[in-house]
């Protein structure tokens, strides 16, 4: 029994080191990088026999793992927030892949299983260029598994949220960036433009609550400036991470708290405030951009109720275009008008 258990961990094992080596290209690892890894492994030994069993127990981890080798020792430096010890990240990591593999539709679960994406949906906007909403895995996972883009047509990042599903109620966003350092200024601002004046930043921490709430999750977390990840630099996606500063007071302005662990607790709902007083085209403005905002939102979450990853024909976000609905019609069937409840977003219970 004791030679049959040995074989099996040496099996598990050469299978690990094999597929890990093969896969060094894809990782960005050269040789003498792949020898530190592999000393890692060594010297945390025991630890490392039972992350890779707890690999191997589950197909869909062990071709995640294949996909991604730096899966293999994830665990082993600072992931997602520098405050989690290597026991909370083993566990976040399989939490997160039985969440997609359990949640996401089938299609869109194998793709990201396998280091790929999907492109969600396409949203237009009024009197400019569409952009288009992506989900794939980060070319590093450092901040964590998944990442949120929106791109413009010319696939220019404009913003970019990359979140982890921590426990089966519970989502934490490593890291919300803003426009990639390719990308024009003008790409962001014709996006404000074309919907009324909402921050790309904004609308992605909008779809993050809309996934929370088709999920039922009962938390969302943010991590700090402070504890982010690998706070410095650009990511192969294309983004710098914020300043310390303005990316913790993003997080307050969205109703953030200090929750510990080097996370800010944020509310999973947000409720329109009075519109303040001002010039009736200000009003207009602000109704519309919510109005932009809730149908976004719809796109984003009809495309995880799809059976295939085939896209269905863009919805219309914009009431620019020619023969788009009115108002009245769009709003028909017992939706609040925006005119109702127009306003800045404050945090709701």
């Amino acid at each position: 029994m004791r030679i049959e258990q040995i074989s099996r961990t040496t099996r598990l094992w050469t299978e690990a080191v094999r597929s890990r080596w093969s896969l060094r290209q894809a990782s960005g690892d050269g040789r003498w990088q792949l020898a530190l890894h592999m000393t890692s492994w060594l010297r945390l030994c025991i630890r490392q026999t039972q992350w890779l069993r707890s690999l191997h127990a589950r197909e869909a981890m062990w071709r995640a793992a294949q996909a991604d080798p730096r899966l293999y020792e994830r665990w082993h430096r600072p992931y997602i927030s520098t405050h989690f010890n290597p026991a909370a990240r083993r566990r976040i990591v399989n939490a997160h892949y039985d969440f997609v593999m359990r949640r996401f539709p089938a299609w869109l679960a194998e793709r990201l299983v396998l280091g790929g994406g999907a492109r969600l949906t396409t949203l237009r906007l009024e009197d400019a260029a569409d952009v288009h909403l992506h989900l794939r895995k980060p070319s590093r996972a450092d901040a964590g598994e998944l990442s949120l883009l929106l791109l413009s047509d010319d696939k220019d990042v404009l913003a970019s949220c990359i979140l982890t599903f921590d426990r089966r109620d519970s989502v934490t966003i490593g890291a919300l960036r803003g426009a990639g350092p390719h990308a024009p200024f003008e790409a962001t601002r014709e996006f404000i433009r074309g919907s009324h004046g909402l921050h790309p930043k904004d609308l992605l921490m909008s779809l993050v609550r809309e996934l929370a709430a088709l999920h039922g999750l009962k938390r969302i977390r943010a991590v700090t400036a402070a504890a982010c990840v690998g706070q410095s630099g650009a990511d192969a996606d294309g983004a710098d991470v914020e300043a310390a500063a303005s990316g913790d007071a993003f997080w307050e302005a969205q109703g953030g708290v200090s929750a510990g662990a080097g996370c800010h607790a944020l509310p999973l709902s947000l409720i329109p405030a009075p519109c303040a007083e001002g010039p009736r085209s200000r009003r207009e403005k602000q109704q519309r951009s919510e109005a932009f905002r809730r149908e976004a939102g719809d796109a984003f979450a009809a495309a995880f109720r799809r059976s295939t990853g085939a896209l269905p024909a863009a919805a219309e976000t914009a009431e620019s275009r020619e023969g788009a609905a009115t108002p009245a019609q769009r709003f028909r069937g017992g939706e609040k008008h925006p005119a109702a409840s127009a306003g800045l977003l404050v945090a709701g219970p």
